[in-house]
């Protein structure tokens, strides 16, 4: 389980609570916040990146509360771990923070 679910229209549902381990990149759960969005396939169910200009707004928001709690967080996606292969979340996050001006 995720810690944190946002739909297409920006909502952020909480899962599981940040003190609970995660189940959502095995060998990193134990020291991670899983957060997950609706989407994240094409209509052929190709990984694709389908966020909506709410759900960006609501993750920019989202991670930088978590920043405040959390500040030696390195922000990644379940693709940029070692020996992970996975598409999710089928955009490059380091990218995107640049592209934002996201600073921890």
């Amino acid at each position: 389980g995720y810690h944190y679910y946002i739909t297409k229209d920006g909502v952020v549902y909480p899962g599981r609570p940040e003190s609970e381990v995660g189940a959502h990149a095995r060998h990193y759960n134990a020291h991670s916040i899983g957060i997950c969005y609706e989407g994240g396939l094409d209509k052929n169910g190709k990984p694709a990146d389908t966020r909506t200009p709410a759900q960006n707004q609501s993750l920019y928001s989202l991670l930088e509360s978590l920043c405040l709690s959390y500040p030696d967080a390195e922000i990644l996606g379940h693709r940029d771990l070692p020996n992970v292969h996975k598409d999710c979340p089928s955009f490059d996050v380091k990218r995107w923070l640049k592209l934002v001006d996201f600073h921890i």
